[in-house]
């Protein structure tokens, strides 16, 4: 996935959850970024701010959001919420600041999320940009009423500026019987039987259903992203 294709979605979305770490403790916020390039995705903030002073501090940043807004529409006749399809996106990585001057050169070359930037530098003096120009995510793509496909979920992992990523998914072992428990209870469609059976990381919420269910043992808990 390249940054255009990140950036849109963001963008989708619209305003996000920006999360930094500071004195042993998280703070979130809601932001949003205005732009993207080669070298990342950009966003302001004023340099008054704690938020200001945790991106120096830490050079962390994480980000999640959900499209469309992830409320429950329903229940079902067991009080289960019922959602309509969407997504979410989250991006963990790091962040360095971008210097005026940098924003001014990518403004005159037509950049137009650069004017904005540029802009609003003006009506605020305190305004810095900020740039999260290496870390990975995940597009988590969610229909789990199954209204437009024949299976639950569609995750796309990816990263850039060099950073990598563990798939998606608990994972089967050669201990492996091939009973089929897992199959059996796995509601998501993500397991394939063979020698070992499978899951497909793409399709697994990483419930743990399927755990408990395997008389061998043999699945084990997912990677952290």
């Amino acid at each position: 996935m390249n940054m255009k294709a990140i950036f849109e979605n963001a963008r989708k979305i619209g305003c996000l959850s920006f999360s930094t770490f500071e004195s042993n403790n998280i703070h979130a916020r809601i932001a949003r970024f205005f732009g993207y390039d080669d070298e990342g995705l950009y966003f302001l903030t004023m340099t008054s701010k704690p938020f200001y002073r945790q991106l120096v501090g830490s050079g962390k940043l994480a980000v999640c959001g959900i499209f469309p807004s992830g409320a429950v529409f329903a229940e079902d006749e067991n009080g289960m919420p019922l959602m309509q399809p969407g997504f979410t996106l989250r991006i963990t990585g790091d962040v360095r600041q971008i210097s005026q001057e940098a924003v001014r050169e990518k403004a005159e070359s037509d950049h137009a999320g650069f004017k904005f930037a540029l802009y609003d530098i003006s009506r605020y003096p305190a305004a810095r940009v900020f740039c999260l120009y290496r870390g990975k995510g995940e597009i988590f793509d969610y229909d789990f009423e199954m209204q437009n496909r024949d299976h639950k979920l569609h995750r796309t992992r990816f990263a850039f500026g060099g950073e990598h990523y563990n798939h998606a998914g608990c994972r089967i072992t050669e201990v492996c019987n091939r009973c089929g428990a897992c199959m059996e209870i796995c509601t998501f469609k993500a397991i394939m039987a063979g020698n070992p059976y499978t899951i497909i990381g793409e399709r697994c919420d990483e419930c743990g259903s399927c755990m408990p269910a395997c008389p061998e043992g043999a699945i084990i808990e997912p990677e952290t992203m």
